[in-house]
């Protein structure tokens, strides 16, 4: 996912439905999961702008309530599940 090459240059551009399940961990994007991949293992918390983002969407049925630091274990939990090194 590279900053102003793809068609998500900026988190707002990022729609909900990019994740297929409420805890937005889940994705079926190979390019998403290798950006999710790379963040954890080098810069974890600063995906916390995704997961802000995406707890705007847990007042319309969207997301799962859930903590920064519990949806990055399942975030890294369901990377390793789908084969993301």
């Amino acid at each position: 996912m590279s900053v102003g090459k793809g068609k998500y240059i900026t988190v707002d551009d990022i729609p909900i439905h990019i994740f297929t399940d409420k805890m937005c961990t889940q994705t079926p994007s190979k390019e998403l999961q290798a950006y999710l991949s790379f963040m954890l293992k080098n810069h974890p918390d600063d995906l916390v702008y995704l997961w802000r983002k995406m707890q705007e969407y847990k007042n319309h049925g969207g997301q799962w309530p859930v903590s920064f630091k519990d949806w990055k274990v399942k975030l890294k939990e369901q990377l390793k599940k789908d084969g993301v090194k």
